[in-house]
């Protein structure tokens, strides 16, 4: 059964309860992101994500029912956070809709590092949720409308030819990466950690190597 927070709210209760109800799942949603990231789907009871969350098991079951819908809700979620700001609804020149695209999905994927530990955890299970969920979303046509984009700025010049699908790819295998993989990138750094400053230059190259397939200065 796939369910959504907007599936399971019931129109018939009061905004109060609603909000409350809203909250709650919010909550839930929370501390299964983190739950998941850490353990994955098989090794993640809904026991530990009820504590993480600070309620009983029966609380978090009656919103969702079982850990498949829970899961579910979980990737739907954040999907839907991701991809409120596809490439094609910014405004600008092509060069400075990528950069603040670049800006971004940087700052959103460090703000909450788990998300992209349990994506990738999911499609190297197999997406056997992750893919459904992007089908209900339609994530295909929006994928369509921000590659027909690239293609408009090819065809005027502004972006030198390329796979359009493929530079998204590339962006996004360089958000992912240097988040999922951190340890070693601190590793090859020879630095204990991450730091900001180095995040901010790991974001430049990531520019710059986007950038390059620009024709106007960024």
């Amino acid at each position: 059964m796939n369910q959504t927070i907007e599936s399971m709210t019931d129109k018939t209760v009061t905004p109060r309860s609603r909000n409350v109800r809203i909250k709650r799942t919010s909550e839930i949603l929370d501390a299964a992101e983190i739950e998941f990231s850490n353990s994955g789907f098989e090794g993640t009871s809904v026991q530990a994500i009820a504590d993480r969350a600070k309620l009983q098991k029966r609380q978090v079951l009656y919103f969702f029912q079982n850990k498949e819908n829970l899961y579910r809700a979980t990737i739907d979620r954040i999907f839907s956070e991701w991809r409120a700001q596809e490439l094609d609804k910014w405004e600008g020149s092509p060069s400075e809709i990528v950069s603040s695209y670049i800006d971004h999905i940087f700052d959103m994927t460090r703000r909450k590092s788990h998300r992209s530990k349990l994506v990738i955890s999911e499609m190297m299970r197999g997406g056997k949720i992750g893919v459904p969920v992007m089908i209900d979303r339609k994530s295909r046509e929006g994928m369509q409308r921000t590659t027909a984009r690239l293609e408009n700025w090819m065809d005027r010049g502004d972006m030198r030819r390329t796979d359009p699908l493929k530079f998204i790819f590339m962006l996004w295998g360089f958000q992912h990466f240097y988040v999922a993989f951190e340890p070693e990138v601190a590793y090859f750094l020879d630095k204990p950690e991450v730091t900001d400053d180095d995040w901010l230059r790991i974001r430049q190259h990531v520019k710059e190597v986007a950038l390059n397939y620009f024709s106007e200065p960024s």
